[in-house]
């Protein structure tokens, strides 16, 4: 087998450590175990780790930022250990299941605090000048030649728009596995670069240093043609039968092959530069956060709310979606002002802009909010001229908070990419408890459920 290293993307920013690693990692246990008696009763922050110290999930308050390397940490801790090989069990008795998903300081909690990087020895992504709490994706171990079971992407076989192309894509990489394919062979000028390359990985040199690089990304075959595949073994898969595909495979094993897929599109973001595979000009994922942010855009503080109607079917899709979930079956796609404030008031969010993206169907909801006392004088909507679906999407992803509508598959990816870049405040499901209060009523797994995207 021949190896690749993948290229990483220059916005990828390496924060070094102050201190050297402690090697031992005995040592590291001890240290982190006398920091737990020594600080039982002040349950700020909980790290958890496996045995050999490679992996941390941090919590502080009610936030959780996960982190994929080794953090050196020098704050008031308690300690947890991996319970078993499936997951992680906390050892802070003080957050409940519902609380545990959301801060209660959104610019406070919702990136990694900057003074804690220069205690950290890992690359963290970095989009449209906006950090991360999340490393750079692993190098990947990729067979260059093309095996005798051959996984084809038809050429123009396309099932859905954008949020549900980019569902397939996930479940394309599930499924080969499930099914025990040698090679994935995606046709050049095909539904899947199509839905892809508008967003990411656009040639901007030559055709040949693209497909070696997204080959090596992704560990596929890029082919012009059905021929180039001539003596092996083929199944032609469709894009509706990726879509519904339900992996067998663990969740947990599921999730995090989406959260790495992600972080692999986003290490080369097209920025304007470059072309699709049918040589047009892409556009720039940045646009809406440079226009909307301007020279603060690295600091900024702002929350993003995603306004669907869904041509006409979100009430159907919707209530389908809270009978799934036990989610509101309106709230999300009305967004009224009382709905929005339940969410943004609590994380202190109130006080900083508002931005609103939307499919245009339904202007309303603008209307309202900017009516409501308490919201009207920070909402606002991406400049027209700034304002496309990528950069749209970019801002909700890397905004301080989000509030979607669960039964937008586009709202599912953005809320798919806050978890895998380990960002805080992310609000889909949400309905009102018996004494009329808003809560959250479904976690990680609704935001990765089979049924989301309907």
């Amino acid at each position: 087998m021949e190896h690749f290293k993948p290229t990483f993307s220059r916005r990828a920013t390496r924060a070094k450590s102050r201190k050297s690693r402690i090697g031992n990692s005995l040592i590291v246990i001890s240290v982190f175990i006398v920091a737990s008696i020594l600080l039982r009763d002040a349950p700020d922050l909980v790290i958890l780790f496996d045995r050999d110290g490679q992996r941390f999930l941090t919590e502080k308050n009610e936030g959780v930022t996960i982190i994929d390397e080794n953090v050196n940490v020098k704050s008031d801790v308690q300690v947890g250990f991996e319970s078993d090989a499936e997951g992680f069990e906390a050892k802070s008795e003080t957050t409940s299941e519902s609380e545990s998903n959301h801060s209660t300081s959104a610019f406070e909690d919702n990136y990694i605090d900057s003074n804690d990087n220069n205690e950290r020895d890992v690359e963290l992504m970095e989009i449209c000048g906006r950090k991360t709490a999340a490393s750079i994706p692993n190098p990947k171990q990729c067979d260059s030649s093309i095996g005798k079971r051959v996984l084809l992407v038809e050429k123009w076989d396309k099932y859905g728009r954008t949020g549900n192309n980019l569902r397939e894509f996930f479940h394309l990489f599930q499924y080969a596995k499930d099914e025990k394919f040698d090679t994935i062979a995606i046709v050049k000028e095909g539904w899947m670069t199509d839905a892809i390359m508008k967003f990411w990985y656009a040639i901007e040199e030559s055709y040949e240093d693209w497909q070696k690089k997204f080959e090596e990304a992704f560990c596929v075959k890029i082919i012009s043609n059905k021929e180039e595949l001539k003596g092996q073994d083929i199944y032609e898969i469709k894009s509706g039968d990726l879509f519904y595909f339900n992996s067998p495979e663990d969740k947990k094993v599921k999730v995090d092959n989406q959260k790495d897929l992600i972080k692999t599109l986003f290490q080369s973001y097209n920025e304007g530069n470059g072309v699709d595979a049918l040589n047009r000009t892409v556009n720039d994922m940045c646009s809406a956060i440079d226009a909307s942010l301007g020279e603060e855009k690295s600091t900024a503080v702002y929350s993003v709310i995603h306004s669907r109607k869904l041509e006409g079917q979100g009430h159907k899709l919707l209530e389908k979606t809270s009978e799934v979930t036990g989610c509101d079956p309106v709230a999300a796609l009305n967004m009224d002002p009382d709905y929005v404030k339940s969410i943004l008031e609590p994380i202190g969010m109130l006080d900083h802009p508002i931005l609103l993206i939307s499919d245009g169907e339904n202007p309303d909801v603008f209307k309202r909010l900017h009516k409501d006392p308490d919201i009207g004088p920070q909402i606002r909507e991406v400049p027209k001229e700034s304002s496309w679906l990528g950069g749209d999407m970019t801002l909700a992803i890397m905004s301080n908070a989000f509030i979607g509508n669960p039964a937008s598959s586009l709202s599912a990816f953005i809320a798919q990419s806050r978890v895998a870049f380990g960002l805080n405040n992310t609000y889909l499901f949400r309905s009102r408890d018996g004494g009329g209060e808003w809560k959250d009523v479904c976690d990680e797994n609704c935001i990765f459920g089979p049924r989301l995207a309907l």
